[in-house]
């Protein structure tokens, strides 16, 4: 399939998805950031006002760190049965396997920037932003994206071969809500366990934005963006791999 019937097909199943998924309800797209929004304001009540989280610019710590978040995790779990869930069109038509998960993350990605975006202007004149890391913004927005569908199209293949993945997926991705900075500072962990959070492929992308948005510095924005190549490379190769041994079979074992 050429680059251009791809690209067709991917935008498609994108509106479909967005379409399909609030037809027949009253709010349509503000359900969009109903979710997200109210996570973010009972986080922000518990940790901030009830347990007195002593953090500067909380709220904006919170932003950075929980709405990315949402996205990896909301991508992850509804991508990872697609080719279980889709096998009548993909053996009915010629759809690529891979143009579903692209469809249903750019789906996920847009519910991410629209309740992101409005928080980030809500805080906008409270909140002492550096410019330099808002215009830097799209590098993790790009970096995140990727990571997540390569992550996603790896998951789903898995799935295929693996029925127990999906259930894997969400326990493990469960774990390590509370396992990574994302509504608490790094520096509460004990220092035995930070190795833990330098090899959570997850937190590496987070990060970037909690850099940008929270704490911005050229040179650490510079290291968290290595840092998190590496992972972005390593996921990317191994999804890659994964797939091209694995895609002839995959038809049949839909």
């Amino acid at each position: 399939m050429r680059l251009q019937e791809q690209f067709t097909v991917i935008s498609t199943l994108t509106l479909a998805e967005m379409k399909g998924r609030y037809r027949n309800t009253i709010a349509g797209l503000l359900w969009v950031m109903f979710n997200p929004l109210i996570m973010f304001s009972v986080q922000a009540i518990i940790f901030k006002h009830i347990l007195k989280i002593n953090l500067d610019r909380y709220y904006t710590f919170l932003l950075s760190g929980l709405l990315p978040w949402i996205f990896i995790n909301s991508t992850l779990t509804q991508t990872v049965h697609s080719f279980i869930t889709m096998r009548e069109p993909l053996l009915s038509f010629q759809i690529h396997p891979v143009s579903i998960i692209i469809s249903k993350s750019f789906d996920s990605f847009f519910n991410f920037i629209i309740p992101f975006t409005f928080l980030f202007i809500i805080l906008l004149p409270q909140e002492d932003f550096s410019l330099t890391g808002i215009l830097l913004l799209p590098i993790p927005l790009v970096m995140t994206f990727v990571a997540t569908t390569a992550l996603a199209i790896f998951l789903a293949t898995l799935q295929v071969f693996f029925r127990d993945t999906q259930y894997i997926t969400n326990f493990i991705l469960s774990i390590m809500f509370f396992l990574t900075p994302i509504f608490y500072p790094r520096h509460l962990i004990p220092a035995e366990y930070q190795f833990l959070v330098d090899i959570n492929p997850l937190y590496a992308f987070i990060y970037i934005f909690k850099v940008n948005l929270w704490s911005f510095s050229f040179s650490d924005w510079v290291n968290a963006v290595l840092h998190a190549s590496y992972f972005l490379i390593g996921i990317l190769i191994i999804s890659t791999i994964f797939w091209k041994k694995t895609r002839n079979e995959l038809y049949i074992n839909i």
